[in-house]
């Protein structure tokens, strides 16, 4: 007599495959998902962003992470005129600006390679004040500054080595590859 080829053992054994093959095609899933999720819940959002107080002469350039990660810098470039800089914006300002060296600097920051700006964090970039007169000769830096074709590049990473740049002319964050 011929034994059966498909027996109870058989279905079983191809059964229990097939259901691990299944689990394993949601197990490598899951993982995706979850690390497209963890690199979206680290992910940093540099802005340059502006202020000013009119009333107590004050202006302020400030780099703001409004992601959820922390930003590591990786470079800052200044670009004027067909040059590039390699400066901070203090200096770029005093060595392009004569009129710079009677406006006095409030506060200003460095931004060196591998700074880290966490997650809601501020970088003072710069901020000038004093009396009307100071003011308003800042205000004819920035005049000049614009007219000139003035633009910068920061480049910076999250924690999982994903790419981005901020510019003058792109103030949204664009991912590099």
């Amino acid at each position: 007599m011929k034994k059966k080829f498909w027996t109870s053992d058989k279905l079983f054994g191809l059964v229990a495959m097939f259901i691990s093959v299944i689990t394993l095609i949601i197990f490598v899933k899951q993982t995706n998902i979850m690390e497209k999720q963890s690199r979206l819940s680290a992910m940093p959002y540099l802005m340059i962003e502006t202020s000013e107080i009119g009333s107590k002469n004050v202006y302020s350039f400030q780099l703001v992470n409004h992601g959820v990660g922390p930003a590591i810098i990786d470079t800052t470039i200044l670009f004027y005129k067909g040059k590039t800089y390699n400066l901070e914006f203090k200096d770029f300002l005093k060595s392009n600006f004569q009129s710079m060296d009677s406006i006095p600097v409030l506060n200003n920051a460095s931004i060196n390679p591998g700074l880290a700006i966490p997650a809601g964090g501020v970088r003072n970039i710069l901020q000038v004040g004093g009396d009307k007169k100071d003011y308003d000769a800042f205000f004819l830096v920035l005049e000049k500054l614009y007219s000139n074709n003035f633009d910068f590049e920061i480049r910076y990473r999250s924690i999982y080595d994903d790419k981005w740049r901020i510019t003058s002319k792109y103030e949204i964050p664009e991912k590099l590859n």
